[in-house]
């Protein structure tokens, strides 16, 4: 029994001895913690992410780029336009800039006069009838056999046709002036033989130009001349622009056509008499060409809001700055000319980052995507090419237009 005690004893003290030292036992066979390399996973390499293109077809002649343009003035040959013709003969140069300076576009450049109903014009005008071209003719007035001026004529020629001289109502000048029945008539005397033959084509920009101090003097609803211009394009809106160069109801009377100034004759509703005189009744006038300022706004009507289309599209006559707003005519109605709408058909592009997989080139030139470029219009499914292009002019050159499209 003594023995076992001790025995016991014994074992309990080894016991303590072992938990106490440095190292219990459950770590003496404990190894290092290695790090294990994990290896990732292998996949096949992808290739990089490719696009087929597909070279827009021709059909249709909608990738030609032989931009035409018919321009008509409409000008008020009475008196008093002497001088506003002789400003627009001197300022010429910068009116056509931006038309002649650029070989694509193809003009056509005709003149007509106003026109007077009456007995007494008519026997005085025999020369021309009402919206017949005039002849053209040189700085020494020798005229040509043609009524039109096209874009191998001399600026000479042009600016000597459009200077058609002032009459004097004594003389058989217009005194009621009319804008609107010429104008009609123009475009209906345009078949085989008729004075106005060649003039007008059917895919060129028309655009009209009022040159006067006055306002259309006949009844009728001035849109209605917008409808007959529309309709004679085959319904294509965006093909007909008004612009005008005309007076405003703000400048001085003595600078308009007496039919718009504060006079008696004209405008008696302005006017009460006292006696044997004749009293201006305060607040009636000022008067300006409304007639013709609201046929600009019909045909122009998708160019902003009425202000800023009266602003784009009327120069005034009597403007200090004529010739720099008359080139700005010029420069709007090139831009408008040189604006083209390709189609894309059933080739609807895909798109990466928000940009559409498209590309287009002129010749060898390459169209950049954004403004004075093209841009995409999503809802007609077209490229369309702004006006402001700075083309690199080639003869015969065409549009190329890839896609890249969803499905093929």
């Amino acid at each position: 029994m003594r023995h076992l005690t001790a025995a016991a004893i014994y074992i309990a003290a080894f016991l303590l001895f072992a938990a106490c030292s440095p190292e219990s036992s459950s770590y003496i066979s404990q190894r290092p913690v290695q790090n294990e390399t994990i290896e990732s996973p292998k996949y096949d390499k992808l290739p990089e992410q490719t696009f087929e293109w597909v070279t827009l077809d021709g059909g249709q002649s909608q990738l030609d780029f032989n931009p035409q343009l018919d321009i008509l003035f409409v000008t008020d040959n009475s008196e008093s336009m002497k001088g506003a013709q002789e400003n627009l003969f001197k300022n010429m140069d910068k009116f056509t800039r931006s038309i002649t300076k650029n070989k694509m576009i193809d003009y056509h450049v005709g003149v007509i006069s106003t026109w007077d109903g009456s007995e007494a014009y008519l026997k005085a005008n025999q020369k021309y009838g009402i919206g017949e071209l005039r002849y053209i003719k040189d700085s020494k007035g020798q005229s040509y056999n043609r009524r039109f001026v096209i874009k191998t004529d001399s600026k000479d020629i042009l600016a000597s046709t459009l200077k058609i001289g002032a009459v004097p109502l004594a003389q058989g000048g217009p005194e009621n002036e009319e804008f609107f029945s010429p104008l009609s008539a123009a475009i209906q005397k345009t078949g085989r033989g008729a004075a106005n033959e060649e003039f007008f084509r059917e895919n060129a920009q028309l655009v009209v130009i009022f040159l006067t101090d006055a306002d259309d003097s006949a009844s009728g609803d001035p849109k209605d001349i917008v409808k007959e211009l529309i309709a004679f394009k085959g319904g294509r809106k965006d093909k007909v622009s008004i612009y005008g160069v005309l007076v405003n109801k703000k400048d001085k009377d003595d600078t308009k056509d007496w039919a718009l100034r504060v006079h008696p004759k004209y405008h008696p509703e302005c006017f009460k008499k006292e006696g044997k005189k004749q009293v201006q009744i305060s607040g009636c006038g000022p008067f300006g060409p409304e007639r013709i300022e609201a046929a600009i706004l019909e045909a122009n009507k998708y160019d902003g809001t009425p202000a800023e289309i009266l602003k784009k599209f009327i120069v005034n006559i009597n403007s200090a700055n004529f010739g720099t707003e008359l080139g700005s005519v010029g420069d709007s109605i090139s831009i408008k000319t040189l604006r083209k709408e390709i189609f894309l058909g059933n080739l609807a592009p895909r798109s990466v980052d928000g940009k559409p997989l498209i590309k287009v080139s002129y010749g060898k030139q390459v169209i950049n995507q954004g403004k004075g470029g093209w841009l995409y219009n999503a809802e007609n499914n077209s490229v369309v090419l702004s006006g402001d292009i700075d083309y690199q002019y080639v003869e015969g050159a065409k549009f190329t237009v890839q896609v890249s499209p969803l499905t093929y």
